[in-house]
């Protein structure tokens, strides 16, 4: 069968954008109790959407922290940190000055790559078939 006609019998409800769940280590012994944070996969759209977002025109150049930060904030399912309420906790005004208040620099590196790796940003999502 060729890939065609195995791409046109697929099941489309089978067809899920990845998730995973990490425990944030710092949190959860703040916590006394795992905290864990559910990621999922962005799609072209939104990855193009924030990338848009980060873009500094006058410098012609990302703002790679804006994007780590975006990324996180969309890519972050669970907890929510576009939650009114969470902000409010933790009184800040905007879901990225939410992900500062709560993350150190080196997890904001860490959620970043990992929301990316399940994005299809990983080295071992695409194989080439050698003849």
């Amino acid at each position: 069968m060729n890939t065609l006609d195995l791409l046109l019998q697929m099941d489309l409800s089978k067809l899920k954008k990845p998730t995973r769940d990490v425990e944030i280590k710092r949190l959860s012994a703040s916590a006394g109790n795992p905290v864990i944070f559910t990621l999922e996969a962005l799609t072209p759209d939104k990855m193009n959407e924030i990338q848009e977002m980060c873009l500094d025109y006058e410098a012609e150049k990302m703002n790679l922290s804006e994007l780590q930060l975006m990324t996180i904030v969309e890519g972050i399912k669970s907890p929510n940190f576009k939650s009114k309420e969470l902000m409010d906790k933790f009184g800040v005004y905007t879901p990225k000055d939410l992900v500062k208040k709560l993350l150190l620099p080196g997890e904001i590196v860490n959620l970043y790559n990992l929301v990316g790796e399940i994005s299809g940003f990983d080295e071992n999502v695409v194989e080439e078939i050698k003849n």
